[in-house]
C-alpha cells in the first residue's frame, strides 16, 4: 500500500487539554449528556484534566468506573442495560485499552438498543452497526502507554460464550478527538507499564511487516520501537521519571498511528487463544512470539536493516535477545509453561490462532505445523 489515513485530532500535554476543552466548547456546544468511562481511582479528577472536567461538569453526566480487562459481550450488554434510558450524546473514555474497547462498543451498538448478548453477537458477526446517525462520538484519553486505541477504528470484544475473540470495526469508530497526557500513567504498576509497552512494540513491528504496510506507517513504527527499546530500561531504573513516561506515551501513540492503517498480524492472532485459555496478559501474550514470528517473516521484510536498527541490533536473533532482556529486567517469564500452558494445550491454541484479518495479514503464511513447532519451542 502507498496511502495513509487517520482522522483523529490528537492533543498532547497540559496545553493540549486546554485546547481540547476550548475546541469542545466550539464544536460540541450542543452536547448536553455525557457518559464518562474510567479505569477508576478517580482518574477523571486528576488535576491535569481540570480544563476538560470543567467542560464536562456543565453537562448532565453519568460516570462508570470499569474494573475489568478484556471486556466480554456480556459486559457490554450489562452496561447498556445499566445505563437504561440515559441518552448520552458523547462518550469520554479515560483508561487503558479495555476502557476504550467498551467505549467503542457502546458507541457502535447503544443507539440500536442492543441489550442482550444474543443481539450483540448477531450485530458484531454481521457487522450491522455503524449506520449514519447511530454511532455516538467518543473521545479517547489513554492512561497506559501501549494500546493505541485512541487512534484506531476497532475494538476487541471477547465472546467467552463461544470461546472466541471478536472485533467491532468501522470507519465511524475513530475517536472524534484524543488526548495524550503522560501524567495519567504515573501510577501504573511497573509490570503493567512493561506489558503495555511490549504490546505497543509488537503493534509497531507488526505494522512494519504487515501486508498493508505503507511508507508513513513504517516511519511511525520505527520511531515507536526505538523509543520503547531505550525507555523501558530507564523506567525500570526510575518508575517515577515523568520524562520517561512522556517518551513511552508518545511511543504508544506512534505505534497506534502505525497499526491504525495496517491492523496487526500473526503475533496478535496467536495471542488471543493464549489469553482466552490461560489469561496471559495481552502485552506478554503478543510479545512472547514476536521473535519466532520475525524469523519466519524475515524473507518478506521491507528494508529489514531499518527494523533491526530500531531494535539496536543486526539481525532477527538480536531482536529476540532484546525481548528476552526486557523480560528479564521486569521479571516476566519467557516460557509458556510459566503461565500453565502444556503440550496438550497446543492443538486448541492452534485452532484458535487463525483469526481472520490478523493471521492472513501476516506477510508469510504460517502453517499449523510451523505454529506447533513454534509453540513447543516456547514451552
Amino acid at each position: 500500500m502507498s496511502r495513509y489515513y487517520n482522522p483523529v485530532t490528537v492533543y498532547c500535554g497540559a496545553r493540549g487539554c486546554e485546547e481540547l476543552a476550548a475546541d469542545l466548547e466550539t464544536e460540541l456546544s450542543h452536547v448536553e449528556r455525557v457518559l464518562v468511562l474510567t479505569r477508576g481511582e478517580s482518574v477523571d479528577r486528576d488535576e491535569s484534566l481540570a480544563p476538560l472536567s470543567l467542560w464536562v461538569d456543565q453537562r448532565e453526566t453519568v460516570l462508570r468506573e470499569l474494573a475489568l480487562s478484556n471486556p466480554d459481550l456480556e459486559d457490554i450488554a450489562s452496561l447498556t442495560r445499566d445505563l437504561g434510558s440515559f441518552d448520552y450524546q458523547l462518550i469520554i473514555a479515560i483508561g487503558g485499552g479495555s476502557v476504550m474497547d467498551v467505549a467503542k462498543s457502546l458507541a457502535a451498538t447503544s443507539k440500536p438498543g442492543l441489550k442482550t448478548v444474543e443481539t450483540l453477537r448477531s450485530a458484531v458477526v454481521e457487522r450491522s452497526y455503524g449506520a449514519p446517525g447511530t454511532v455516538v462520538p467518543w473521545i479517547g484519553i489513554p492512561t497506559t502507554s501501549g494500546t493505541g486505541s485512541e487512534v484506531t477504528k476497532w475494538a476487541t470484544v471477547w465472546d467467552r460464550g463461544q470461546s472466541c475473540k471478536r472485533s467491532i470495526l468501522h470507519d465511524t469508530l475513530y475517536a472524534r478527538k484524543a488526548l495524550v497526557l503522560p501524567q495519567l500513567t504515573r501510577t501504573l504498576p511497573l509490570r503493567l507499564s512493561a506489558s503495555t509497552a511490549l504490546d505497543a512494540m509488537c503493534q509497531a513491528t507488526e505494522a512494519y511487516w504487515s501486508v498493508r504496510t505503507n511508507p508513513i506507517t513504517r516511519i511511525y513504527a520505527l520511531a515507536a520501537i526505538a523509543e520503547i527499546r531505550t525507555s523501558l530500561p530507564r523506567l525500570k531504573a526510575d518508575p517515577h521519571a515523568l520524562d520517561v513516561r512522556e517518551r513511552l506515551a508518545m511511543a504508544s501513540l506512534y505505534a497506534g498511528l502505525a497499526f491504525s492503517n495496517t491492523q496487526t498480524t500473526a503475533c496478535h492472532s496467536i495471542s488471543y487463544p493464549l489469553t482466552l485459555l490461560r489469561g496471559i496478559d495481552h502485552g506478554i501474550a503478543v510479545s512472547i512470539t514476536l521473535a519466532p514470528v520475525l524469523r519466519l517473516n524475515e524473507p518478506a521484510l521491507h528494508e529489514p536493516r531499518k527494523l533491526y536498527a530500531a531494535y539496536g541490533v543486526e539481525d532477527a536473533a538480536g531482536v529476540g535477545a532484546v525481548i528476552r532482556d526486557l523480560y528479564d529486567q521486569y521479571e516476566i517469564p519467557a516460557r509458556l509453561t510459566a503461565y500453565g500452558v502444556t503440550e496438550e494445550d497446543i492443538p486448541g491454541i492452534i485452532d484458535g490462532a487463525y483469526t481472520k484479518g490478523r493471521m492472513d495479514n501476516n506477510p508469510v503464511a504460517i502453517s499449523e505445523a510451523q505454529l506447533h513447532d513454534m509453540l513447543s519451542s516456547l514451552l
